[in-house]
């Protein structure tokens, strides 16, 4: 598991990395790609963060509250825990990070 922990990381830092030069479809593909990989190992908050992140991708959001998302899934990444329980509390933090 570690080694999909430092996958998950370096996919979201290059997201990161990625935002001033791609184009939102590029960023929400990236996007997409790590929340397939989250889902495939059951990092269900890391996923759920990617789905909230895709959808700000598509609305055209950047700036803080695309960084916000990626800062909240690099610390889901980090925490360990991937129930379901879990994933709606690093969700609820996303929506309220984003206000």
């Amino acid at each position: 598991m570690l080694k999909v922990r430092a996958e998950l990381c370096e996919r979201i830092d290059g997201i990161k990395a990625a935002i001033p030069y791609s184009s939102n479809a590029g960023l929400c593909d990236k996007a997409s790609d790590l929340r397939h990989l989250a889902q495939q190992y059951q990092f269900r908050p890391v996923a759920e963060l990617a789905w909230k992140l895709e959808g700000r991708l598509a609305r055209g959001e950047r700036g803080p509250s695309v960084i916000n998302v990626l800062s909240l899934m690099r610390e889901a990444t980090e925490c360990g825990r991937a129930d379901t329980q879990t994933a709606s509390t690093w969700a609820a933090a996303a929506s309220i990070r984003s206000m």
